[in-house]
């Protein structure tokens, strides 16, 4: 059964604590992305923020009281031995600040960025699978431009082509629409990306799936990701086909 409690209610004691803070943040990672796709549950005591690197004193106010703060991700041990636990990430960016979206009073990173980041940082499956979980889940309300204005800013015209065709493939249907594929494409001389054979995801699995081959090859890179990975995201959220 879907979870259908509000960000409020999810992070009800992280809103309590910014009462005491007036800096600018933005809720990113799991807890983010579980925002957004409602499909791998994060921990709830544990929690993301991408803040400014100078406000990052003022954010340690935020431990004390079974909360700890974390400026690297704290280990397994750490998370289990604190009743919250924030870990700050200072990658926010003005920009990124704007492109926020406001749900119950609290700010997460814009789906279309949260997605990059986890196509970016990908060395295994998870992280593809909550990218392409946030597609499935968001595509109506996507703002596609600006996701593929990223991309190409970023240097991700590539993965993210390949991911996208892998979930229309998966899906056996036009689940992301033709065009934003194809203005992907007239983007692949600009983007900053090299055309060589790159190994997408990187981590163990170096074997392609043959259906994944041809993707990869009009890509310029080696599609490692096995099917299973999102065709998991697509049976657990059964998008409408056609």
């Amino acid at each position: 059964m879907r979870d259908v409690r509000s960000p409020g209610d999810y992070l009800a004691w992280l809103a309590k604590r910014l009462i005491h803070l007036d800096q600018p943040y933005l809720i990113t990672g799991p807890q983010a992305a579980y925002r957004y796709h409602r499909w791998l549950t994060p921990l709830e005591n544990l929690v993301t923020l991408q803040v400014y690197m100078e406000d990052v004193p003022l954010w340690h106010q935020m431990g004390g009281d079974g909360c700890q703060v974390f400026e690297r991700p704290p280990t397994t041990a750490q998370v289990q031995a604190a009743q919250e636990a924030v870990i700050l990430e200072t990658a926010l960016e003005p920009e990124r600040y704007r492109r926020r979206r406001v749900m119950d009073g609290l700010a997460f990173v814009g789906p279309e960025d949260l997605c990059l980041d986890m196509v970016e940082r990908a060395r295994g499956e998870t992280s593809p699978a909550e990218a392409a979980a946030i597609i499935i889940a968001q595509r109506d309300s996507l703002t596609w431009d600006l996701l593929l204005d990223q991309a190409e800013r970023r240097g991700l015209v590539h993965r993210l082509g390949a991911l996208l065709e892998a979930i229309n493939t998966e899906t056996e249907a036009d689940l992301v629409p033709p065009k934003v594929i194809e203005g992907l494409r007239h983007r692949v001389d600009t983007a900053h990306t090299p055309l060589e054979a790159e190994i997408y995801p990187a981590g163990r699995h170096r074997s392609i799936p043959p259906l994944y081959q041809p993707i990869g090859e009009r890509w310029g890179m080696r599609l490692t990701l096995p099917r299973y990975v999102i065709a998991k995201v697509v049976m657990d959220l059964q998008p409408q086909r056609g």
